[in-house]
């Protein structure tokens, strides 16, 4: 059984200061709770994997976790429940998971709210269940996946000789509504940042600056449009995948594996049931997002394309600043616009996304990146995809020539071949800044030579090339047109 003796007192009193009430109800309420023996964690979850890919030791993370939580000044009580929730699984301690069931049930008690209510609820019982090692298996029935249908048109019916790029836009006006995912905005458990404070506690001021975090924020700063976040999804495991549902509850998005079972925030409701609180892709956050006039998530996965489409095939625009599988949508037409990898820029009193076009000859040279490496060199393959992808589409062959990224943040030997073959167009992933050197010093050089970025826009280096070359950078269009 648990005690209050006094080096537990101690950590209580770090992890809760400034929550009176809260520590008051832990207090007359943890006494209650088994606390020795082992964590139990729910089969098949690893909540190890994502902080070892990262290059910490276990020891590392739970050290600059914890400091992290004592010395964050915002909180509340459903964040600091996550973030005891995530020390405990991590450390392995009881300590910190009967902390997270107290606050959750404090939470469930004190919220207005139905849907916090309803997944606190479900967090009491999964914290219960990680001290017991007693979990539920799914006794209800099972489901089926309904695959998003997407229609394309055909290739274009005219003769032409060049493809215009990037003329595609999304326009975001100061009454315009925002809804993004929670991972890389309004909390990063990876990166230990805002980790008490609720998934769905936006504001301006502690948005993250990196990722999806940061495009919302260069929204606000241009427009001043109103941003929330979608949490608390439901996914299901169907097979051997986790599906999130759309608007009607149909499980319809492949959800990536990892940000479920490598999620420590994941509340698992069963064996084939769980509950996203750090969101983290399109697909993820569909469901509650048909009333947004934008929409702001992670792209680099099919089951986010497949989500994107749905939601613009509803009049909802998106943009996914990660676009590694979006050219499977070239061909497509829907009544709001996805865009990737694109620049934000000021129009009026509002902003724009994209609308920064580039003219390719049909049989000009172009080199693209490419890569057989697992994550992650994975991206580099995204430019090599989405060329690919338009020769397919165009019904004629492309002069692509393709080069291999074998080293993290070395796509400069794209710019190399550039050179040596005297292509005066390159596809590219930019990330670092020895790449941005390399496209910066053959942009430079010469007016006519032009850069299509991939995957760039969530990092400052890439980023960049936008506005330093605004007539010689474009990206990855998925409506190209044609003179």
């Amino acid at each position: 059984m648990y005690r209050i003796n006094d080096a537990n007192i101690s950590r209580c009193s770090k992890l809760i200061a400034g929550l009176t009430s809260v520590c008051l109800f832990l207090i007359f309420t943890t006494t209650a709770f088994p606390v020795s023996g082992p964590v139990h964690l729910p089969d098949g979850f690893d909540f190890t994997f994502a902080i070892k890919g990262e290059g910490y030791t276990m020891d590392e993370f739970y050290e600059s976790y914890f400091s992290t939580v004592v010395a964050s000044q915002k909180e509340d009580p459903y964040g600091l429940a996550l973030a005891n929730l995530t020390l405990g699984l991590v450390k392995q301690d009881p300590f910190y998971i009967a902390v997270a069931k107290s606050l959750f049930t404090a939470n469930e008690r004190l919220s207005r709210s139905r849907r916090e209510k309803e997944v606190s609820e479900f967090a009491v019982k999964y914290t219960g269940s990680i001290l017991s090692g007693s979990f539920n298996k799914d006794g209800g029935k099972d489901h089926t996946v309904v695959p998003v249908e997407v229609k394309k048109s055909g290739p274009p019916a005219k003769q032409f000789s060049k493809i215009i790029i990037g003329k595609s836009a999304i326009r975001v006006g100061k009454n315009s509504i925002i809804k993004t995912q929670a991972d890389r905005v309004t909390r990063d458990w990876l990166q230990a940042y805002n980790i008490k404070s609720a998934p769905w506690a936006f504001s301006e001021k502690d948005t993250a600056s990196w990722h999806e975090g940061k495009k919302a924020k260069e929204l606000i700063g241009l427009t001043g449009a109103k941003v929330l976040t979608v949490w608390g999804t439901k996914v299901r495991k169907i097979g051997e995948s986790w599906y999130a549902p759309d608007a009607e509850g149909v499980y319809r998005f492949e959800v990536s594996e990892d940000k479920v079972e490598h999620f420590p925030t994941t509340i698992v409701i069963d064996d084939r049931t769980a509950i996203l609180n750090d969101t983290h892709g399109i697909s993820a956050i569909a469901w509650d997002s048909l009333d947004a006039d934008i929409v702001i998530g992670c792209g680099d996965h099919r089951g986010k394309i497949e989500a994107a489409y749905y939601l613009a095939d509803r009049g909802v625009n998106v943009y996914v600043p990660t676009d590694r599988f979006l050219s499977s949508l070239i061909g497509t037409y829907t009544k709001g616009t996805i865009i990737g990898t694109a620049p934000v820029k000021k129009e009026g009193d509002g902003a724009v996304i994209g609308d920064q076009p580039v003219a390719i000859g049909v049989n000009e040279p172009v080199v693209v990146s490419t890569t057989r490496g697992r994550y992650p060199l994975q991206y580099y393959d995204t430019p090599h995809r989405y060329f690919r992808e338009l020769e397919k589409y165009i019904g004629q062959a492309m002069n692509i020539i393709a080069v291999e990224v074998t080293e993290y943040g070395k796509a400069g030997v794209v710019v190399d071949e550039a050179r040596k073959t005297g292509a005066k167009v390159i596809g590219i992933r930019v990330k670092s800044e020895s790449e941005h050197d390399a496209v910066y010093s053959w942009l430079k050089e010469d007016r006519s030579r032009r850069a299509v970025l991939f995957h760039s826009a969530v990092y400052p280096d890439g980023y960049r090339l936008f506005f330093e070359f605004p007539q010689q950078t474009s990206f990855g269009d998925i409506h190209p047109e044609f003179e």
